[in-house]
């Protein structure tokens, strides 16, 4: 991406380090906050005042733009999980990519999730499809990862990134309209970041399938065909096939034909 090495180049020293963290502490805050203010009236209300939805932002409170972010995916104790992993694979992203790039990554995801927020005003977006950006990402640049479902089952990160786009597409089939806006969010800077990556993966499949079926009809190609019968050595294995000295050109026989046959003649001899 040679438009992001000259961006590199020439901003790359603003650019934030650590910013998985930050999200996770930010969201970590947020979400030990909606749980001490649970019992509270009016108690864990910070989601909410905090959640990004177009037509909040557009009646003033423009902090919902940023603080969207910070909202976690939920207020359950499994959430945990998610901002451990979504640090875990934030870190693998920034190491592999570097600072720059990832907060790119992660900027272009907030772009998106922001146009579907007013594209859609009525409706609140979910941080959750702005996560599943970064795990796409991850499941892409580390296939083989595991993950231990209920801590015991390991599962190679690649086939829940699998069921993750086809929920997907479903939901952009048959959801909602803020659902199809977020999905849609969610894989922008994904293709962007490997929209390239994955046609040449295409192309490549497509040329190992061809030189596959090539093999294969190589293969099954006779290697010796009775130029009287056509018999070849694959209709017979145990014939035996010879070359007759007589005929003009290279013309082989079954053991049948190689003395009855009418023998071939030099076409440019016969000629003259």
């Amino acid at each position: 991406m040679k438009l992001l090495d000259r961006l590199e180049r020439r901003f790359g020293r603003f650019a934030i380090p650590n910013l998985a963290l930050l999200i996770v502490v930010g969201q970590g805050f947020v979400l030990l906050m909606t749980w001490a203010n649970a019992d509270q009236p009016g108690g864990g209300g910070v989601i909410s005042e905090w959640r990004l939805q177009g037509s909040e932002v557009l009646a003033g409170q423009w902090w919902r733009l940023v603080t969207f972010v910070f909202v976690p995916p939920g207020s359950g104790i499994l959430v945990l999980f998610a901002l451990y992993l979504f640090l875990i694979m934030g870190g693998a992203l920034e190491t592999q990519w570097g600072a720059f790039r990832f907060n790119v990554y992660l900027l272009l995801g907030w772009l998106a999730s922001v146009a579907a927020a007013f594209i859609a005003p009525g409706e609140p977006a979910s941080v959750g499809y702005l996560g599943s950006g970064v795990f796409l990402a991850f499941a892409w640049l580390f296939p083989e990862f595991k993950l231990y479902l209920m801590f015991v089952l390991p599962v190679p990160i690649k086939y829940l990134a699998w069921i993750t786009w086809l929920v997907y597409g479903i939901n952009l089939v048959s959801g909602d309209p803020i659902d199809q806006l977020l999905v849609l969010a969610a894989t922008f800077n994904f293709a962007l970041f490997f929209g390239s990556d994955i046609a040449l993966k295409l192309r490549a499949g497509r040329r190992r399938q061809q030189h596959r079926r090539q093999t294969a009809q190589d293969k099954s190609a006779a290697f010796h065909t009775c130029s009287h019968c056509g018999l070849t050595d694959k209709d017979d294995p145990r014939m035996l096939f010879q070359f007759c000295s007589t005929c003009a050109g290279d013309h082989e026989y079954c053991q049948e034909h190689l003395r009855a046959h009418e023998h071939v003649a030099d076409e440019v001899a016969g000629s003259s």
